[in-house]
């Protein structure tokens, strides 16, 4: 067995543009690979069991929760994908890792290089690197001549808006080799949800509320909590919120949103604070605000003449954490539940649409040609599964309960 060397400082020396070693490290069944991305530096990808196993087998592919790109040794595997071959893709996102908060003892010429290649780390790195990692999955990991191999995609956390956004955008059915299917967990899948002018959140700003609102409008998860307070560190400017490579439903419709000038300002302007602020009459920025959202409207995706289809995909989410007695008692006398934004919430918003997806574009267009489809009005359903996984395990893993619901369906998607 050959010892995990990697140095988070001789990671930042290859990213710097230092020509990259070609190397592979082997912990036990485990052998990195260095994958260049153009002129920023490398991504590397660790693979688990490939050798154990003939190509035409399921591949795996897992996306961790954050940034595992400056870690000193390979993340672990969650327990379903121990035995199975799997390539871990360690993209590159800065902005929420607990690998940042560690001091390495680097050099200060180290440190000072890191300071600079953080600032090129953040959005879109991680989906170019994710990209181009499945690329070289595909070309290198393909089976022979005639033969196909699926693959299957887990993605939690950060991880998990990667790998549904990948699984959207890569599923071609009739391809040798590619994408059937995408587990995802706690999953943020429309960032735009925590800026100020999204819907979810301006419908408490309508009533007034006492204090057993306030509670109930407060995310009860903390790691919920814990992503909508990193979101500028991770996107840098509001508008990569709005791209769908980072939030996954706006594949599907449009934001319905402004693009606001920060990430805690409104892009709408207010007749009372016109009214209340001063302002320079040579200063227009104000009175050229819109005061009203555009309207969100549905999109086509995938798009008519492109071979995508909506991939088999199994959405978990964790429960939020109880509330107390007294609390849970006045909830069950209210007439209409309180619907927050939470990990919960995001899954039920991109199954619902991608469910509309399958039943208005591709069922639709398939039924007028092929009738056998009649008796498959449960199909999107079928597709599209969203589970609650149960109470967060707090570090960011999955808990037994959906480790048992995942590994059930990638059974029943293999076998």
């Amino acid at each position: 067995m050959r010892r995990w060397t990697l140095a988070r400082s001789s990671v930042f020396r290859r990213l710097h543009g230092h020509k990259p070693k070609r190397f592979s490290a082997v912990v036990n069944d485990v052998e990195r690979v260095s994958v260049r991305i153009g002129s920023s530096g490398i991504v590397t990808i660790d693979l688990h069991n490939i050798a154990k196993v003939s190509s035409p087998d399921p591949l795996l592919i897992y996306l961790p929760p954050f940034s595992t790109a400056l870690a000193d040794r390979p993340a672990q595997l969650p327990r379903f994908l121990q035995r199975q071959p799997t390539a871990v893709i360690n993209y590159r996102w800065v902005g929420f890792s607990p690998f940042q908060a560690k001091d390495s003892g680097a050099s200060g010429s180290d440190k000072q290089l890191e300071e600079d290649e953080l600032t090129h780390l953040s959005w879109p790195a991680p989906i170019h690197d994710t990209a181009r990692a499945y690329d070289w999955i595909v070309e290198n990991l393909s089976p022979p001549a005639y033969t196909r191999r699926n693959i299957y995609i887990y993605g939690s956390y950060l991880g998990a808006s990667l790998a549904t956004s990948l699984a959207l955008t890569e599923t071609h059915p009739h391809a040798r080799m590619g994408l059937r299917g995408v587990v995802a967990y706690n999953g943020i899948y429309n960032w735009t949800t925590f800026l100020p002018d999204h819907p979810i959140n301006q419908a408490s700003k309508l009533r007034s509320r006492g204090i057993f609102e306030e509670i109930l409008a407060r995310p009860g998860d903390p790691n919920f909590q814990e992503l909508k307070q990193h979101v500028e560190a991770l996107f840098g400017r509001p508008d990569n919120l709005f791209d769908p490579f980072a939030s996954p439903c706006l594949f599907f419709q449009t934001p319905g949103l402004y693009v606001p000038p920060s990430f805690d300002a409104s892009a709408l302007s207010s007749v009372a604070s016109l009214l209340d602020s001063p302002t320079d009459p040579e200063d227009t920025s104000q009175l050229l605000m819109p005061s009203t959202p555009p309207r969100r409207s549905p999109l086509i995706f995938p798009p008519r003449k492109s071979t995508l289809k909506i991939p088999e995909t199994l959405l978990l989410h964790s429960t939020p954490p109880q509330l107390p007695p007294s609390f849970q008692r006045r909830r069950q006398r209210r007439k209409k539940e309180h619907v927050g934004n939470s990990f919960k919430a995001q899954a039920k918003e991109l199954a619902e649409l991608m469910r509309r997806s399958i039943n208005k574009l591709e069922l639709k267009e398939r039924l007028e040609w092929d009738h056998d489809l009649e008796g498959l009005g449960d199909e999107a359903a079928r597709r599209v599964q969203v589970y609650d996984a149960g109470f967060n395990t707090g570090d960011y893993n999955l808990n037994g309960k959906g480790e048992e619901l995942a590994a059930a369906w990638l059974e029943d998607q293999t076998s």
